[in-house]
């Protein structure tokens, strides 16, 4: 019997709160599935390909805003996708540890594009 090894280096719990994200020419929105300060999987609006780059803006529900300037798009499926953070951006790395996440199902609307 073969076993299947978990490349993560971060348990990934569930955390549901609105995205936007953009590669420059295309704008959508979003809801996180999970996340860590690796990165996580999204749902979307609009659907993306293996290896592209993208600016993604999280809303928490009761927290500012954070802006992480570039994560790579590492694997899809349908409108769910895998993303990991740039390791340069390291403030925002801490800044997601740092992020008090709700981590009650909360009811989110998606906007239309």
């Amino acid at each position: 019997m073969m076993f299947h090894s978990d490349k993560r280096s971060r348990l990934r719990a569930p955390v549901a709160c609105a995205v936007y994200y953009s590669d420059g020419a295309f704008h959508a929105s979003g809801v996180t599935a999970n996340l860590t300060q690796n990165g996580g999987c999204l749902r979307g609006t609009h659907i993306v390909k293996v290896g592209m780059e993208l600016t993604i803006l999280l809303i928490p529900p009761t927290q500012k805003a954070l802006l992480i300037r570039k994560v790579t798009v590492r694997w899809v499926k349908n409108t769910s996708f895998g993303v990991e953070l740039d390791r340069d951006d390291t403030a925002t790395a801490s800044e997601l540890d740092q992020v008090p996440f709700d981590q009650h199902r909360t009811h989110l609307s998606f906007m239309t594009h």
